[in-house]
């Protein structure tokens, strides 16, 4: 039997980083329009807003995304869990709506295309899996990271063997991105994010990859989207 997906945009109100990240222009369009945009691309998924911010459901509504879900404020704030809205959403649309699977897109990954949200679908039905996150190649060797205390850094990995030359680290060495996850409702409903035995993976290209958090992430995702 086919599985039936849909898509879950988290855009609360509010961001510590820059101020109202979701509705800051990029190019001809603001930040969480990228994700609509793309996610309208796909055939036979409906696509689900979270947000308590009425400014993102007017944009919404352009999109024809279902602002249905009201956010309640105590999943609202950037301590919570992902899995806590999600549980949230679930509670009050498991029996509106019929779906085996969540795809959870955030807005802060504009560069993620409609062939990427493909293809992580495409690999959870291929191998049955019950969760799945989205991966790029890690830009930077994880061995060279440093951090400082009193005023001295310190190696956050030191004195392992085997991975230390470049060769291993490009082939060996990857990044858990942010763009896409999907869950299945089952995993939810007990307030997991993944399967021990029946996770996944799927590949992004680096580009595609990038996550906005900072001004200096927005500058360059601004040159990117110009091309």
């Amino acid at each position: 039997m086919k599985k039936k997906f849909i898509a879950f945009i988290p855009a609360r109100k509010g961001s510590q980083g820059i101020k109202d990240k979701n509705l800051i222009k990029i190019g001809t369009k603001k930040l969480v329009e990228y994700t609509f945009k793309e996610v309208n691309k796909i055939k036979g998924i409906s696509c689900f807003v979270a947000t308590d911010d009425q400014r993102v459901k007017n944009i919404a509504k352009k999109y024809n995304i279902n602002c249905e879900y009201q956010r309640p404020k105590k999943v609202s704030n950037s301590q919570t869990p992902m899995i806590e809205t999600l549980y949230d959403f679930n509670k009050k649309f498991k029996k509106k709506i019929d779906y085996d699977y969540v795809i959870i897109l955030q807005p802060t990954s504009p560069l993620r295309s409609k062939k990427d949200i493909q293809k992580a679908i495409q690999e959870v039905n291929k191998k049955k899996l019950l969760s799945l996150t989205s991966i790029s190649k890690s830009i930077e060797h994880p061995y060279e990271s440093i951090f400082f205390k009193n005023k001295r850094y310190k190696p956050f990995f030191s004195g392992l063997k085997n991975f230390s030359c470049r060769q291993d680290f490009d082939k060996r060495s990857f990044f858990i991105n942010g763009a896409i996850g999907i869950i299945h409702k089952t995993l939810i409903e007990k307030k997991k994010t993944e399967h021990k035995i029946r996770h996944g993976f799927v590949l992004m290209k680096k580009i595609n990859s990038l996550d906005l958090n900072d001004v200096e992430e927005l500058e360059i995702i601004k040159k990117i989207l110009k091309r």
